[in-house]
């Protein structure tokens, strides 16, 4: 009987060892940006692919022409004169969620992490730091985070940067 115990206890562990060492992926994480301060600057790109590792490892990884406008004009406009996407044609983000192992993956609930890294738009690197959480659902992982970032710190500028959207407020959403 205390060999069959011990098995079973074994077993548990390594089943829970295991789970927690999963690795996650999803192709349809979104990024939104709207300018801080002109809400008719807003865009969505729905192809976003995302991993998170079992280390704490997350990235994102998105074409620069996957961002869509309401106005047809405006994204032409970001494509061509701001995000340059023919010459710059990914955003990528590499990075680690620093307290991973506050996230319990067998247990409901909503977790705060911290995320650090570099994410690079325009061919610049630019390291990022924000707060997100992870929500778990039936052992199934969604990370959300949202942050601001300035768009002269990636070498955009023009005009409409310089005059109105300088700033951008950033929301990212990932279901594994």
């Amino acid at each position: 009987m205390k060999k069959l115990f011990t098995f079973f206890l074994l077993t548990l562990l390594t089943s829970t060892f295991i789970h927690a060492q999963k690795a996650y992926e999803s192709k349809t994480a979104m990024v939104r940006f709207i300018a801080a301060s002109d809400k008719d600057i807003d865009a969505i790109n729905k192809e976003v692919t995302s991993h998170l590792e079992a280390n704490g490892m997350l990235s994102f990884k998105m074409l620069a022409t996957g961002f869509h406008f309401d106005m047809k004009k405006m994204e032409e406009h970001f494509n061509s004169e701001y995000i340059e996407s023919k010459k710059f044609p990914q955003v990528t983000f590499m990075g680690k969620i620093t307290n991973f192992n506050t996230v319990n993956f067998t247990k409901n609930g909503k977790y705060p992490v911290t995320v650090s890294g570099t994410m690079q738009v325009h061919g610049v690197n630019k390291a990022i730091e924000t707060n997100g959480v992870i929500e778990i659902l039936n052992g199934t992982p969604k990370a959300s985070a949202q942050f601001t970032v300035r768009l002269k710190d990636f070498g955009m500028d023009g005009l409409l940067i310089n005059m109105v959207a300088d700033r951008v407020n950033v929301e990212v959403t990932a279901q594994f």
